[in-house]
């Protein structure tokens, strides 16, 4: 009776380590791929003559004189994020490359003492995958490669540019189109994925809100287009350059808006 209980104590703790050692290992190949494979980024414009009057705007309130062009970021997250109606505190570390447009980001979301989601979302090779295990071994996501998962990840990289803002730099797929004074929409084309969002700015040029009209939500295995938005809660200032954080993701539905995220960047690395 007893070797029966200490067995299955030793499951109990050895079967989430392994799990949680076999997810870190691919996190980890996925991002040593993510960082191999980054070219050289858009270079930082001479002039704003070019440029919609607040896109310029956010350019010179962004950065320091002399500033460098971003290859890559490595950032680290703290927030909450909603599950089953109630808000759950979560960490993530996430990765970006500025060309080509590429992401990982790599959660891990409490949701009682000792238990945790694992969420590994990923934009790679024009492809997006979505995955997400309880203690990295029961499945509870699986979301597989699809034209409508990858135009919500690329969505989903060209509104998180704000946190590696040299990507917003036009190049390399990346147009501005103005609106008026306080709104320009953005345009990122990644092989035969194309999105836009509309950016709207305050008199600094501070970015503060993200919109889509219809961005693909996942619904009962099927996608649907919904505005979404994400809204500035703050600004602050990480690795040398003036980032949109916190923040707050939401999606904008009929009944009112239903956020999902919000949090900050509690870390930057940038690679130039």
């Amino acid at each position: 009776m007893r070797r029966g209980v200490v067995t299955v104590l030793a499951l109990l703790v050895l079967v989430p380590f392994g799990g949680s050692a076999v997810w870190n290992g691919a996190s980890n190949t996925l991002e040593r791929e993510l960082v191999r494979s980054t070219a050289a980024p858009p270079e930082m414009p001479t002039g704003a003559a070019d440029l919609p009057a607040p896109v310029a705007r956010f350019l010179a309130h962004t950065f320091p004189p002399g500033q460098l062009p971003i290859r890559a970021a490595q950032l680290e997250q703290a927030g909450e994020f909603l599950l089953n109606g109630e808000w759950k505190p979560f960490t993530a570390h996430q990765v970006f490359t500025s060309a080509p447009p590429s992401f990982m980001w790599d959660a891990r979301i409490s949701i009682a003492p000792l238990v945790s989601v694992y969420v590994r979302d990923a934009y790679i090779r024009r492809s997006a995958s979505m995955r997400a295990r309880v203690m990295a071994v029961r499945t509870v996501v699986d979301a597989r490669p699809s034209p409508e998962l990858a135009s919500g990840a690329l969505m989903r990289y060209l509104g998180e540019a704000v946190w590696f803002p040299t990507r917003l730099v036009p190049g390399r797929g990346l147009t501005w189109t103005g609106v008026d004074d306080t709104h320009a929409e953005a345009t990122l084309v990644d092989g035969d994925t194309t999105v836009s969002l509309r950016f709207t700015f305050d008199d600094s040029g501070a970015v503060t809100e993200v919109y889509s009209p219809a961005r693909y939500r996942e619904v009962n295995g099927s996608y649907v287009k919904t505005p979404w938005r994400v809204r500035a809660m703050g600004q602050e200032v990480l690795g040398g350059v003036r980032l949109m954080s916190p923040a707050e993701a939401e999606w904008v539905m009929p009944e009112g808006p239903q956020p999902y995220w919000r949090g900050r960047v509690t870390h930057v690395q940038y690679s130039y």
